[in-house]
């Protein structure tokens, strides 16, 4: 008699080798091992909540950041004994201070015994428009004109002076040492490789990490703001002159070699000639770098608009740091669109016609008379040499500004303070609570097993060495608090950068509508956004996390748009051929196929978010930026400010590494397929 079958679900899983190895196959894929081993922490956190947190008082020290404190004040009291002061670091002060002070004196600040610069500001105006009229177009220079002399309006015109000089003396100082290593990198396999390290560590440091040690060394003043300014500029140069010198086509540079041209030859009438456009755009970025940081140097004691920026706000007064804001808008527009136009101007001037070229030197020969005369006006007449007062219009700009956000947060309160406190309750505090209030140990191996899945064992024993020097610095607490703030915000920026990329990677009319936003996000610097975030939300964590995405977005949907207009057309045809809709051809075929600028992107956003959450120490945010922001204004605190600094770039490297570890183990897997 035969027997009768098991029925199906009663089969032995154990019995059946298939099964057993799809169930294998499905534990070790990489997101199922994210989410068990997050499982396991976030029961392990609530077991053990409020052991070994090592949380630290402001007011205390550990031995590492007491180290450190002795120096900082053994640097101050040896400045004027020191041979290194007397002989290397005080000269070099004195040779930067005095160039940005001699550029202050032509725009901005007034010889001694005289009561204006010595061009005044009617002179000033008519020289930003010669120079951006010879060097791109007049209807440019009538916009750049219009921008400077909106920013005096804004009462603003000696505070904007002051920022110019600073960014001009510090582009000249960056372009001086940027543009010849650049150039030597891109020619010099060895010298691209020795640079490269520095110039990775400078993309992740965030700015503030730069401001303290600078000033300690420096000073608080012109000299260290010029000098950090030129730190987080000069990579940014070398790496586009490099990238020119290297994209070039090789056809000209070999035509050359074999007529016997001289490496100098070759360089300076074959390379640089056809390599100018894209190092006219690094200058462009170079000015924009050295903006964006000369006015957060005012935390060192920088002159120009970042005054009364943070002046704002530490007060709150958001009517004037509106007015400084936007000030700061102005200026930068007005360098962003001058340099590019210049960029396209190098484009254009090679297929203009003996007469357009004619029109265009007389042009350019009428604009330098009427400079003149505005120059000589400006020196002579009072009205051209000192901005008129009744073009000043900041106190009613300040006070519109102060009218309009009062009546905002009083009539969307469930914008602001309710969703501000259900966002902070509901999702902050407790992914700050899993990072900060658990045992230090268990979330370095859980963090360090994290990076492990993702970027492979070598990431991962990289985040355990570097968690733990974290630890022996004596700052963790403080530094898990900033790395809730910067996952979540990288978190919202993801979610913004896809929805949003997606759509601009798609369609050619959402991209021309975003362009302007995305640009003007690009463009502005990171410490504009503090002002209208605090007044909407207040000094809290999450108005840092806010100023995070705004600065963070807009890279990470142009990454992401670029990815997802990079993918085939004949996948996407295939697909739409066999009937898929537009939500599979997007999340089963463009999505997938974008995978590594979707990781690039988030790489991007972290960096990006890190370097403003972590400016958020201004604006309540706590955390390292408040200690290295408290560590600059009490030299009590010298030691756990400069500990600070550190412990935000050890995280910074951690971040960084995870992300490009795991964007380059998609990347081989893909290919591998």
């Amino acid at each position: 008699m035969a027997t009768e079958a098991p029925p199906a679900a009663a089969v032995d899983l154990n019995a059946d080798p298939n099964g057993r190895n799809r169930w294998l196959t499905f534990l070790k894929r990489r997101w199922v091992l994210v989410i068990l081993l997050i499982l396991a922490w976030w029961i392990l956190a609530t077991v053990f909540r409020g052991i070994h947190t090592l949380t630290l008082s402001t007011a205390s020290d550990t031995w590492f950041t007491a180290i450190l404190r002795d120096f900082a004040s053994a640097i101050r009291g040896n400045r004027t004994e020191s041979p290194a002061f007397i002989y290397f670091f005080n000269p070099i002060r004195a040779v930067i201070q005095g160039f940005i002070e001699f550029i202050q004196s032509i725009i901005s600040v007034p010889a001694a015994g005289n009561v204006i610069p010595l061009i005044g500001w009617l002179g000033v105006l008519a020289l930003i428009g010669f120079v951006v009229y010879a060097s791109s177009t007049l209807r440019m220079a009538l916009l750049s004109m219009a921008l400077i002399l909106g920013c005096g309006m804004l009462g603003m015109w000696t505070y904007t002076m002051d920022t110019l000089a600073m960014t001009i003396g510090a582009v000249l100082l960056s372009l001086a040492i940027g543009l010849p290593l650049g150039v030597w990198a891109g020619l010099n396999d060895r010298v691209m490789a020795t640079l490269r390290p520095a110039l990775d560590l400078a993309q992740i440091l965030p700015t503030l990490v730069y401001l303290a040690p600078l000033a300690l060394v420096f000073l608080i003043g012109v000299a260290s703001a010029t000098i950090a300014t030129m730190v987080y500029s000069i990579p940014i140069c070398i790496r586009i002159t490099a990238h020119a010198i290297r994209s070039l086509r090789q056809g000209p540079v070999e035509a050359a070699t074999a007529m016997g041209s001289t490496r100098w030859q070759l360089l300076r009438k074959v390379q640089l000639p056809m390599a100018r456009r894209t190092i006219i755009l690094g200058i462009n970025q170079t000015t924009l770098a050295a903006l964006s940081f000369v006015v957060i140097a005012a935390l060192i004691g920088a002159p120009g608009l970042g005054k009364p920026v943070v002046e704002a706000l530490i007060i709150r007064d958001v009517g004037d740091g509106f007015v400084a804001g936007l000030a700061v808008v102005l200026l930068a527009v007005m360098l962003d669109r001058a340099t590019t136009a210049a960029v396209v101007r190098t484009e254009t001037a090679v297929t203009e016609s003996r007469q357009v070229r004619l029109r265009r030197y007389v042009g350019v020969a009428v604009a330098a008379v009427v400079t003149i005369i505005a120059v000589v006006l400006s020196r002579y007449v009072l009205w051209a040499a000192v901005f008129p007062e009744q073009l000043n219009f900041g106190e009613q700009v300040a006070h519109l500004a102060d009218t309009a956000i009062t009546w905002f947060t009083s009539t969307f309160s469930f914008l602001t303070t309710t969703f501000n406190e259900t966002f902070t309750v509901t999702i902050l505090n407790p992914l700050e609570s899993l990072l900060a209030n658990s045992p230090w140990y268990l979330t370095v191996i859980a963090i360090s097993l994290l990076a492990a899945i993702i970027g492979g064992r070598t990431i991962g024993l990289l985040s355990i060495l570097l968690l733990t020097a974290i630890v022996v610095i004596g700052l963790w607490n403080d530094t898990m608090v900033t790395l809730a703030q910067v996952l979540l915000a990288t978190l919202i920026v993801m979610i913004i950068g896809v929805i949003l990329g997606v759509l601009a990677g798609r369609s050619s009319r959402v991209e021309r509508a975003l362009k302007p936003l995305l640009d003007a996000g690009q463009t502005l610097p990171a410490f504009v956004y503090l002002v209208p975030v605090l007044a909407l939300f207040g000094p809290t964590r999450f108005a840092a996390i806010v100023c995070g995405v705004f600065y963070a977005a807009p890279v990470v949907v142009r990454v992401v748009a670029d990815g997802v207009r990079g993918v085939p057309k004949d996948m996407v045809e295939a697909a739409t051929a066999s009937g898929s809709t537009t939500g599979q051809i997007i999340t089963k075929v463009q999505l997938p196929a974008s995978k590594r600028s979707l990781l690039l992107g988030a790489n991007q956003g972290l960096i990006f978010v890190l370097a403003v959450v972590v400016i958020g120490g201004l604006v309540g945010a706590g955390g390292l930026g408040y200690l290295v922001i408290v560590g600059q204004s009490k030299p009590e605190l010298a030691g756990k400010g400069l500990a600070a600094g550190l412990a935000i770039v050890l995280l910074g490297v951690v971040l960084d590494r995870i992300a490009h570890a795991g964007a380059n183990r998609t990347d081989r897997a893909s290919t591998s397929r």
